[in-house]
């Protein structure tokens, strides 16, 4: 199988949207859990996205460099897109 880099820039970002989002669920819904809790799924969420940039790394082995170059690009900068944003925690309050 051999990719286009374009192909592969948009099967990164397509895959960083689907692992971001799957990180932010998870983080919501331990949001007002425990601390114990909500930092297991925290690093768990960071070992998944690992492992998962690893397996990609892997499975594209026997591309070009610059593939694996933009899909791991790709894939990196649309995960963090979801960790800019701050989860919304409890009231505001101003004070």
């Amino acid at each position: 199988m051999t990719l286009v880099p374009a192909t592969a820039a948009l099967y990164g970002a397509l895959t960083g949207l689907a692992s971001g989002w799957l990180s932010r669920l998870a983080l919501k819904r331990v949001l007002h859990s425990g601390d114990k809790a909500f930092y297991s799924v925290f690093a768990g969420g960071i070992l998944a996205r690992l492992a998962l940039l690893a397996c990609a790394i892997w499975i594209l082995r026997r591309e070009n460099h610059i593939i694996i170059v933009l899909f791991s690009a790709a894939l990196i900068l649309t995960q963090t897109v979801f960790e800019v944003f701050p989860l919304k925690h409890g009231t505001k309050r101003n004070t």
